[in-house]
Order: structure tokens, then C-alpha cells, then sequence
């Protein structure tokens, strides 16, 4: 009797311990210390996005990340109605090349319509992505709630994230004006002037246009119809000329008063051909005076340059004023 009940204790000890090294081990590891360094984010009203991902403190991967509420951090109120909504935009479907995509249709040809959130979470990497119609949602702080799941298994991080949406000016001045005087036929002989002084108005919502008026130092226009608005050559022996608006815009219009270029893409330019987004133009020696005496009439060319980029569709002046010159 005794043998018997040592064996059956053997065997009820023998079935644990198969029970025990069957039981399913866990793949993998998901921290419960899931963050973003990146906080808050700082979103720009109407203009594209993408935060840093979220930092993963030793987590498997792959990843799988669901955003799941939206918080207004003044009130604490769920606001998952506004940012659950969809708006139409368009969206990229090829690699967009200034060079070969100089009219709307082959631009078109590139893009489709698709209806989007105005922010959404990256499903591999938790990054914050936002796009122009961010423009539909009210400016404020929000805080969002996350679902991340790996081969470990799922896990809820409440108030994990924070971010700004803040108002953002529509387009901006990426870099200050110059000018250069460039001495006629030898133009190794050069001196730096008074920068330009670069101003913007957006005058309307439509059409995607951009106006640029250059101007002496009384406002007064050059006539860029007229010849007194050139581009400016590449400098030493180089044959060609530095970048002007006119390579990124689908068309160009000059005028008495000013320069008309029309583009078919925000943010424009989308992307640089060289030298940032800055424009280069020369305006002849016959139709400048200069205020410095070591720069006599007829002998020195004015050499302006600009900058601009307009993130939100529409219609923009920019006013390059030229100190120090006088138009003649």
C-alpha cells in the first residue's frame, strides 16, 4: 500500500512537471516604459509632420501601434469626433521632379484623392504623422491614448503622448536676402551690398500664384517685361545660370510691375534643385544707380537674390526691396 502511494505521488509530481515545461513561454519582451522623447509635439497648422517614433526601452520587434482616444488637455475631454473625421486631399503617388513635372497633368498623373485623417499614428513606429488638413481642426494641446502590440502580447499606455496644434504662418522666409554689385565684363571683380529686404502677403485663397515685385530703395519697379530683370550667370568659368523661380513654377508672366509665376504643388518649391529655396536675378547696369560712390553708372550690374516657400495653396506678393539702389 505504501508503494502504491509513493507511486502515485511520483506520478502526479511527473504530470506537473510535463504541465509546467509544456506551458507556452512568452515571445519576446513588451515594456510597460513605452514613451515619446518628443513631447509635446509640436504640430504646424496645414503643414506636413512626422515626430520622431517612440522609444522602445528594449521592446521586440515588430511593432503594432493603434491609436485609440484623443484628449483635449485643457478640459480632459475625449475629442475622438474631430480627429476621426476624414478630409479629401491630395495625396503622392510617384516621385515628384520639378524638370519633367511642368504642368498640372503630368503633376495630376503623380497624385490622387484620398480621404485622410488629419493626424494619425504610424502603425510600425508610433510616430505622429500630420498633414494639411490639420488646417479643419481647431488649434490647441491634445494627449492621445495608444495600443502597442508585439509577439509578447498588448498593452494599453493611457496619455502616452502629448502634442501643440499650434496656427503657422502659410509660408516662410527661409533665408535673408543679398546683393552683390558684379563689375561688367570682368566679373571676378565683385562687392557685397546691403542685403535685400524680402516681404510677404498672401493676398487670397485662389489662385496658386506668386507675385514677386523688385523694387530700389523708393519702391519704385523694375520692368521685368521690359528686360530690366535678368538671371544671373553662374559665377567664374561656369556656363549657365543660378536657380530663379521660374524652374519650379508650371508658368511665368512678366510684367511692367512685377513677376507672375503660377505652381501646381504646396509646398512650393517641394523640394530644392540646389542652393535652398533661394532665387538669383540680375538687374543691368543701364537701369541701377548706386549709392556707394566706388560704383559708377553704366560699369557694375545689381545682383538680388530672394527667398520664399509657401506651405498653404494660394495667392502670395513678395516684395524684394533693393537699399541702396536707384532705378533709371
Amino acid at each position: 500500500m505504501k508503494n502504491l502511494i509513493v507511486k502515485m505521488l511520483l506520478l502526479v509530481f511527473a504530470i506537473c512537471v510535463i504541465n509546467v515545461a509544456c506551458k507556452k513561454v512568452p515571445d519576446g519582451f513588451l515594456s510597460p516604459n513605452i514613451r515619446y522623447e518628443e513631447t509635446p509635439i509640436l504640430v504646424p497648422q496645414g503643414i506636413v509632420k512626422v515626430s520622431s517614433a517612440l522609444t522602445l526601452d528594449g521592446s521586440a520587434m515588430p511593432i503594432k501601434v493603434k491609436l485609440l482616444h484623443v484628449y483635449d488637455r485643457a478640459t480632459g475631454k475625449n475629442v475622438d469626433d474631430l480627429f476621426n473625421k476624414q478630409y479629401p486631399i491630395k495625396v503622392w503617388t510617384g516621385l515628384y521632379d520639378p524638370k519633367i513635372d511642368n504642368t498640372l497633368e503630368k503633376i495630376n498623373a503623380k497624385r490622387k484623392d484620398s480621404l485622410v485623417n488629419p493626424i494619425s499614428i504610424n502603425p510600425a513606429s508610433g510616430q505622429l504623422e500630420a498633414n494639411i488638413a490639420t488646417l479643419n481642426l481647431p488649434a490647441g494641446k491634445y494627449e492621445f491614448d495608444l495600443e502597442v502590440s508585439n509577439s509578447a502580447g498588448t498593452k494599453t499606455f493611457s496619455k502616452i503622448g502629448k502634442f501643440d496644434l499650434n496656427a503657422a504662418a502659410p509660408f516662410e522666409i527661409p533665408a535673408a536676402g543679398s546683393q552683390v554689385a558684379f563689375k561688367v565684363g570682368a566679373e571676378n571683380i565683385t562687392k557685397t551690398l546691403s542685403p535685400t529686404l524680402i516681404s510677404v502677403v498672401k493676398l487670397a485663397d485662389a489662385p496658386d500664384k506668386v507675385i514677386v515685385r523688385m523694387v530700389d530703395k523708393n519702391g519704385v519697379p523694375f520692368n521685368a517685361a521690359a528686360g530690366e530683370i535678368g538671371r544671373r550667370p553662374l559665377s567664374g568659368t561656369a556656363v549657365g545660370f543660378l536657380q530663379t523661380m521660374d524652374l519650379y513654377s508650371l508658368s511665368v508672366t512678366n510684367f511692367a510691375d512685377r513677376m507672375e509665376f503660377i505652381y501646381g504643388t504646396v509646398p512650393f518649391p517641394l523640394s530644392s534643385l540646389g542652393n535652398g529655396f533661394n532665387y538669383y536675378y540680375r538687374i543691368p547696369t543701364q537701369y541701377v544707380h548706386f549709392d556707394d560712390p566706388t560704383l559708377p553708372d553704366d560699369q557694375y550690374s545689381c545682383n538680388a537674390r530672394f527667398s520664399f516657400r509657401a506651405f498653404i495653396p494660394g495667392t502670395y506678393e513678395v516684395t524684394v526691396k533693393i537699399p541702396g539702389v536707384t532705378h533709371r
